[in-house]
């Protein structure tokens, strides 16, 4: 009886994907948003292809190892064409021909609304590739009670700009910036000082370096404990849920004291348990009030000094 033909080896769940990516369009017709998102499916196949795993795979299958090279070669292509078009940018910033006004209309332009598919907006795309930061970032040394560092959505930071209206005699703390996603975007966007607070010491490494692209003279990154530098100066606070337990609860502290002194906003997201109910306990106690609550940010709470209101 003859034996049956062996049973042909699936294709591995990568060579769609690169086949998809090959027939993308020439990344000389694509926009910075748009070079983004290419970029990101690139960087998810390649850095989800273990190499003793392709290994099996080109030799189960030779004629795999041309697709990989190919999509080698056309990752990189990505990668220059998105330096190029952010290099752009970063000059025209650096040599005063894009104003604030003008940098902060170009993102918010772009819209907020999520791409079909893919947890993004035009907007984000656009900061992101500009900014070469990734959405999530987990790090090695952040304290007990931090967090893994997420970029800030593009909305929310749009949100902020629009409830503070910062001029120059502002200056912002980012309480827990990472990357600098909201730090860079804000400074780009307005003529108020801005502080990134950092504990991660990579963080604050890669926040600097994306931000002396950009030669802005009101922006700054501290690498410390919040608990530990002095907030004096600021007049808005942001926080995107960067920490939690005993650290929120210094923070919330530090931010009400400064509240009974002056004049100040506090713009935190996060959930209220082990969280917000550190802020809340100021607004109990006088030195913050409230503002409403709103639609699209429910998770955000705005305080404003109570003594000031």
């Amino acid at each position: 009886m003859p034996s049956s033909a062996p049973t042909p080896r699936a294709a591995p769940w990568w060579v769609a994907r690169a086949e998809s990516l090959l027939a993308s369009k020439d990344v000389g017709t694509l926009e910075l948003g748009a070079l983004w998102e290419l970029f990101e499916r690139f960087s998810f196949v390649q850095d989800n292809v273990e190499p003793d795993l392709l290994l099996l795979d080109v030799r189960a299958r030779p004629e795999l190892q041309a697709l990989w090279d190919a999509l080698g070669v056309h990752a990189r292509s990505v990668t220059e064409a998105l330096d190029a078009a952010g290099d752009d940018v970063a000059r025209e910033l650096r040599a005063g021909g894009l104003s604030p006004a003008g940098f902060r209309e170009r993102w918010e332009g772009l819209g907020f609304s999520e791409a079909s598919g893919r947890a993004s907006t035009a907007a984000d795309d656009w900061l992101e590739g500009l900014l070469r930061i990734s959405r999530i970032t987990t790090g090695q040394d952040r304290p007990p009670s931090g967090q893994v560092n997420m970029a800030s959505r593009a909305h929310r930071i749009s949100d902020f700009l629009s409830l503070t209206s910062p001029g120059q005699h502002d200056t912002i703390y980012d309480l827990g910036c990472g990357n600098g996603k909201f730090a860079i975007t804000v400074a780009a966007s307005c003529s108020a000082r801005v502080k990134g607070v950092e504990y991660g010491q990579s963080y604050v490494e890669s926040a600097r370096r994306t931000g002396e692209r950009f030669a802005l003279p009101n922006l700054e990154f501290i690498h410390a404990d919040v608990r530990d530098v002095d907030l004096s100066d600021g007049t808005a606070f942001y926080l995107y849920f960067p920490f939690w337990g005993e650290v929120a609860h210094a923070v919330a502290r530090m931010l009400g004291a400064a509240a009974r002194a002056r004049d100040i906003t506090v713009y935190a997201s996060g959930p209220r348990q082990d969280y917000g109910e550190h802020f809340l306990e100021q607004v109990s106690q006088g030195a913050l009030c409230l503002a409403p609550g709103r639609q699209d940010f429910a998770d955000v709470m705005v305080l404003r000094s109570a003594a000031f209101a």
